[in-house]
């Protein structure tokens, strides 16, 4: 991976002296902000979640928004993007509740789906494994490495993590909804990261009049369900067509409608 600028605690770090694998050791916070346009979308959601998280870790992390969304729009200027990823990372060396906070600042490979993932939708797996203190959005090496395993091997995009009581919960990266019944079902806080992207939708489906059960779908019963989509920084509000061997409708009209009102809410974000 190649860092192009990196603001290291407001500064920036000599060119090629950064990689992520000190963040291998210790405990790290961070967030993934999209630019849309050549400008955050929706910063306040990302930096509040980062505050939660700050909050809930244990762990002596101090969040500023100002200075966040400062080292942000700086980098931004300084790499000239139109569209992509920013990463912001606060890091404790030491992983104790004591030790110092670094801050780092930098961009990041994306992603995005294709117009015919968009289209048709996208096969997802899943996984028995559960992230602890789901509500703390922090780097999870092993987690992340396993997930990025098993999607190459089966060639998915996503990798849906189930708990010990046979209940999906959400992607390694995102968020899942699923469509049953004419309502809408999603996994509640705190068994999930209360992601951005979910809070969006959340809000959108209550201004559209569409119901939204926050409880757990089980694994046995992804048969009975219409649909799934799953929402995420990078995925936005995206299609499922397949989780393992059960197939799905892509195109079913609840769904479709929830990513009629995001998409609008994005573009309206200009």
């Amino acid at each position: 991976m190649i860092y192009t600028f990196v603001l290291h605690d407001g500064k920036l770090a000599p060119r090629g002296a950064f990689s992520e694998d000190r963040f291998l050791e210790g405990f790290s916070l961070y967030e993934v902000f999209r630019v849309f346009d050549g400008r955050l979308l929706f910063p306040g959601d990302n930096i509040a979640r980062l505050e939660n998280s700050a909050r809930k870790s244990g762990r002596a992390f101090r969040v500023s928004p100002g200075l966040v969304a400062g080292q942000l729009e700086r980098l931004i200027r300084l790499e000239g993007i139109k569209e992509g990823n920013i990463k912001y990372v606060l890091h404790a060396p030491g992983g104790n509740a004591g030790d110092r906070v670094e801050e780092y600042a930098y961009r990041v490979p994306h992603d995005y789906p294709g117009e015919a993932d968009y289209r048709d939708g996208v096969k997802v797996i899943t996984l028995e494994a559960a992230r602890e203190n789901a509500e703390v959005k922090y780097i999870n090496p092993g987690l992340r490495s396993m997930a990025d395993r098993l999607t190459r091997e089966h060639g998915a995009r996503e990798v849906l993590l189930v708990d010990g009581e046979g209940y999906i919960t959400e992607g390694s990266r995102s968020n899942v909804f699923f469509a049953r019944g004419g309502k809408l079902y999603t996994a509640p806080v705190p068994r999930v990261l209360p992601g951005t992207t979910r809070k969006r939708v959340l809000e959108e489906c209550a201004r559209g009049g569409i119901t939204v059960v926050e409880e757990c779908i089980a694994l046995a019963d992804v048969g009975s369900v219409q649909a799934a989509f799953l929402t995420g920084t990078s995925t936005l509000v995206l299609p499922v067509r397949q989780i393992n061997d059960t197939v799905l409708d892509a195109r079913d009209p609840l769904l479709r409608q929830v990513m009629a009102r995001y998409q609008a809410l994005v573009v309206g974000s200009r």
